[in-house]
């Protein structure tokens, strides 16, 4: 989980940059956390508790109401409407992570990955892009190696994850990128740590921070290690609330999963 959100973190100073350089300075002074970060937590909560992912989501936003929602969503947010929220955005990818973290398997987490997306995203694309990301790190947290899960997702959701990252950066620069799901794990199966997940997911531009909030998560369940500096100077970042659910949230489903290899996994 603390992958997506330092991802988040670091990306928001790079939103749109389109550079093409892995040199750049991790954290600067207006590095923080966005809506991809509070939309993390309220989905933590729903999958770590008993309240649902709407009740959740509500109270995040109502909580942290500054983060860069957009309009229409931080007014659905806040309100007492009971409709559903319809948006044509990429918002429910970059919040599905723990999910892929928490489910005991593989058709749970894809089973509420549709859940918390249909909520505000209902449409097959959105909804495939966020059962997509839930895989990866499910599969990844998991022990499978990078074949397989590149495997998997591009026969489950026929994602073409075989581009460069010069081609990925050129798809931004050209507008050509209709979703940041594919980018942001073609990334992943491209990285050989942490660090260089998140420096590469910088270098492609465009949406810097979503991209690298998955790339990130991903990368955290697949390498199962970030710098001590990293998370340190990430947490400074964070409230006091959001450091303690992180560690309560990774304390009960992430820490020790590397061990986890006896679990049967059924890709086919």
């Amino acid at each position: 989980m603390k992958g997506a959100i330092i991802g988040d973190i670091i990306g928001s100073a790079f939103i749109n940059d389109n550079r093409s350089s892995t040199d750049f300075q991790l954290f600067k002074p207006i590095s923080s956390f966005t809506d991809d970060t509070v939309l993390t937590f309220a989905t933590a909560e729903a999958v770590s508790s008993d309240i649902s992912f709407e009740e959740s989501l509500k109270s995040w936003v109502k909580k942290y109401p500054y983060a860069g929602y957009k309009h229409a969503f931080k007014d659905w947010a806040v309100s007492e409407t009971k409709e559903a929220y319809y948006s044509s955005g990429d918002g429910a990818a970059r919040r599905v992570c723990p999910i892929g973290f928490a489910a005991e398997s593989l058709d749970i987490a894809l089973q509420q990955a549709e859940e918390t997306t249909k909520l505000t995203h209902n449409q097959p694309e959105k909804i495939k892009a966020s059962k997509a990301v839930t895989a990866a790190i499910f599969l990844a947290k998991n022990g499978e190696n990078k074949t397989a899960i590149k495997e998997y997702i591009s026969s489950t959701f026929a994602y073409d994850l075989n581009k460069s990252l010069a081609t990925l950066h050129e798809d931004v620069i050209n507008h050509d990128l209709p979703s940041p799901v594919p980018a942001a794990i073609t990334i992943f199966l491209l990285s050989d740590n942490f660090e260089d997940a998140i420096r590469k997911a910088i270098s492609v531009g465009g949406p810097s921070n979503t991209i690298a909030c998955i790339t990130g998560a991903i990368a955290q369940a697949y390498f199962k290690h970030i710098p001590r500096s990293i998370i340190r100077r990430a947490l400074n970042r964070l409230t006091p609330e959001m450091e303690k659910m992180m560690n309560s949230f990774e304390s009960k489903y992430i820490q020790q999963s590397g061990q986890n290899k006896e679990m049967h996994i059924s890709l086919h």
